[in-house]
């Protein structure tokens, strides 16, 4: 079981209690449109969430099952590119200290655990204010999921998330009313939730290359 999956299917039963809420209230147009229009806003706020969780879930996978001798070309770039840039911002030169100690014990002769490298700065966050398919393409091929991104289950989802998401923004930003029916929110959650699904059959299918070894329990999910 994928943590940060697991944690997002349980999420949606709120979806689900808007959803009977909305079920309920079919006779009061503006109800029915209120509980719709926040079922979409918070679908989405589930769906952004979980990325990010499953990413970070990702990254501490991968230090349990890598140390800094073994650690995937890809993870040591990231550690280089995202301290750097973190110490950049830091004024006082003393904070620097211990993550570039850090990097250089990652690139070290020495092997050590990478759980041993707390100092270590990584961004496993979207960019601020930025979401969507181009910005989660950005994210999972940061961190060895490309493979996954040019599947048609991938592209697939993307082309309903794309349509939520605009959804989402246009009631948050612009204050718009969308027209949308219980059916539309019913037929959204479970692209969500298929999405999720591939991603987890995925990464069980594929473990030995993204951990060097089973880490996770292999089941498929439907």
């Amino acid at each position: 079981m994928i943590v940060s999956i697991d944690d997002f299917k349980n999420r949606l039963a709120e979806i689900d209690t808007l959803l009977n809420y909305s079920r309920a209230n079919q006779h009061s147009v503006d109800k029915y449109k209120l509980f719709n229009k926040i079922a979409i806003v918070l679908l989405c706020s589930h769906f952004e969430v979980f990325i990010e969780s499953f990413i970070a879930e990702h990254v501490d996978v991968i230090k349990h099952c890598f140390d800094s001798g073994s650690i995937p070309q890809y993870m040591k770039d990231n550690y280089i590119d995202d301290t750097i840039r973190t110490l950049k911002d830091l004024k006082k030169p003393s904070k620097k200290q211990k993550p570039l100690r850090a990097l250089f014990q990652l690139h070290g002769a020495t092997t050590v655990p990478l759980t041993s490298l707390s100092e270590l700065i990584l961004d496993t966050k979207y960019s601020f204010g930025k979401h969507g398919q181009e910005e989660t393409e950005k994210l999972f091929c940061k961190f060895g999921f490309g493979v996954f991104v040019e599947t048609k289950a991938f592209k697939d989802s993307f082309k309903v998330i794309n349509s939520v998401i605009s959804i989402r923004n246009n009631i948050i930003h612009e204050g718009s009313a969308p027209t949308l029916s219980l059916a539309d929110i019913i037929t959204y959650k479970k692209c969500f939730v298929d999405f999720a699904n591939e991603l987890e059959n995925h990464v069980l299918a594929h473990q030995i290359d993204y951990y060097g070894r089973e880490y996770y329990l292999h089941a498929h999910v439907v």
